[in-house]
């Protein structure tokens, strides 16, 4: 994932003046100025998962290889196998280093018997792209990098069918999970694949950079008209997480494997023929691999941040972590109580004797990592949960602390209630998303919302930079007297930093 960067150098989707006026956040992402959300992202995420999204995927990289040898040049360049495809349909894949290690995934379509698309992430465009161009030297195919002249729109959601059905001359009952047709969409020469990163059924729609704003525009009302709404990488983020679905440079990147991923089916060591990784697969795959990716249900409302070790066992604490949690996560599922498809992704390696962690549910997530230079408030109280208290008089402002900050990241928005709002303890009053995570926010005493930190709405590195002062989030109202008795001091906050 791309940290946040000037929006100035940053590249702008065809889209970028419609995301503006439907008056979406934008940050820099992966060198591509991109909505981060247009409302809220547990609006956007249950209108996925209830009805219908629509996204701008116009930043991720389209690379064309075509030629009589595309297929076996293919098959040279990526763990799978794209020969084995027919005509009109795709795999998921991976492109890796000599030694194993996961360069991006991929989705490879079969557009004709001499030539495939390979969509990459944005992230990873030009590495994908540079790496397939040397791979494919002597070769009798050539790569064409579609990326800059291709717009890619994406519709979502149960009611995806319906809505795209009146759109386009494309069988839609016809055209199966991984498959690509072409035709046309509102009028708009399209290819049209029935895939997605959301876990529900939904459509990609590859056009045209230069028509990407009519089939948007003609989309979007019938979107919302179903009672969707357009939606951006934040709930994005979560929607995929939700489903189980990897994200490079999380679940995924350069010092892991397919294996160490649990994405080994992917990896086709029978194919004819050598291909890059190779070697240090078939080693993987014979020795099995040295860590594993596995899911943690956490209990109770503890955030396992990214980084946090996780200890195998119960009872006293392990000498040595069994793995590192990778992807924190605050589950915004439609469907109370909050149970997610997939539990938060946590990254586990054996320990020299064999023994992996516990089985989900039994997993504790504590951290131990480094503290972060700014020293703790003694005057402020905290909740072992890192968020601040400020009491003044009958009122007391909120935030959350230097460790949390630091643990989270770099914070791209904040997400605040509207005054008014009635708060209860420990229930969550907020959301704010990093480039590591989207976490909520927990109420830390009842009471009445009194105001918001506003400044935060343009500039939530404030949390960053200044987590006691300028990045306070909301100002409550007192509702009861006995909320405070269950909070820290400075010094007992500050010793359950230390003690992790």
């Amino acid at each position: 994932m791309s940290g946040p960067g000037s929006a100035t150098s940053a590249h702008e989707t065809p889209l970028a003046d419609r995301h503006v006026a439907l008056g979406a956040r934008m940050i820099d992402f992966a060198g591509w100025r991109m909505p981060v959300q247009y409302t809220s992202i547990l609006d956007e995420h249950r209108a996925v998962r209830k009805r219908a999204g629509l996204f701008d995927l116009s930043h991720m990289g389209e690379l064309y290889v075509e030629g009589s040898g595309a297929g076996d040049a293919l098959a040279g360049a990526l763990v799978s196998d794209p020969r084995s495809l027919a005509v009109g349909r795709a795999q998921y894949s991976m492109i890796c280093a000599p030694d194993g290690g996961v360069l991006d995934d991929l989705i490879v379509y079969r557009l004709a018997d001499d030539r495939f698309m390979v969509v990459a992430n944005a992230s990873n465009a030009t590495v994908v792209s540079d790496a397939l161009t040397e791979r494919l030297e002597g070769s009798k195919a050539v790569l064409d990098d579609g990326s800059l002249a291709t717009g890619l729109v994406a519709i979502q959601g149960p009611d995806a069918v319906d809505v795209l059905r009146a759109h386009t001359d494309i069988d839609l009952d016809g055209l199966r999970s991984y498959a690509i047709a072409e035709g046309s969409v509102a009028g708009v020469p399209a290819m049209v694949a029935r895939t997605g990163y959301t876990g529900e059924d939904g459509f990609e729609l590859f056009v045209d950079n230069a028509r990407t704003v009519e089939l948007w525009d003609r989309l979007l009302v019938d979107v919302q008209a179903a009672g969707g709404l357009p939606v951006g990488l934040g709930a994005r983020d979560t929607l995929r997480l939700e489903a189980g679905m990897p994200l490079y440079g999380n679940e995924l990147d350069r010092s892991t494997t397919p294996f160490d991923a649990g994405l080994g089916r992917i990896v086709k060591l029978e194919k004819p023929g050598d291909f890059v990784g190779r070697a240090a697969l078939e080693n993987v795959a014979a020795d099995g691999p040295r860590r594993a990716l596995v899911g943690l249900i956490v209990e109770g409302r503890g955030i396992a941040r990214h980084g946090y070790p996780v200890h195998a066992g119960s009872g006293a604490r392990a000498s040595s972590p069994a793995g590192r949690s990778r992807r924190p996560w605050a589950c915004p599922s439609p469907w109370p109580p909050c149970r997610p498809r997939m539990p938060r992704w946590a990254e586990c390696w054996r320990s020299r004797s064999g023994r992996r962690a516990s089985p989900p549910g039994s997993c504790r997530c504590r951290s131990t990592g480094g503290r972060p230079d700014v020293p703790v408030p003694p005057e402020l109280r905290y909740t072992r949960d890192h968020e601040w208290v400020r009491l003044e008089d009958d009122e007391a402002t909120v935030g959350i602390t230097a460790y949390a900050a630091e643990q989270l990241g770099d914070i791209v928005f904040v997400e605040l209630p509207r005054v008014g709002r009635a708060l209860e303890a420990a229930k969550p009053f907020g959301v704010v998303r990093s480039v590591k995570a989207v976490s909520d926010l927990y109420a830390p005493l009842d009471g009445e919302v009194v105001a918001i930190n506003e400044a935060l709405t343009g500039a939530p590195e404030l949390v960053n930079s200044d987590p006691y002062g300028e990045g306070w989030m909301i100002r409550v109202r007192l509702g009861s007297s006995g909320d405070l008795d269950g909070l820290l001091d400075g010094a007992a906050y500050d010793a359950l930093v230390a003690a992790g």
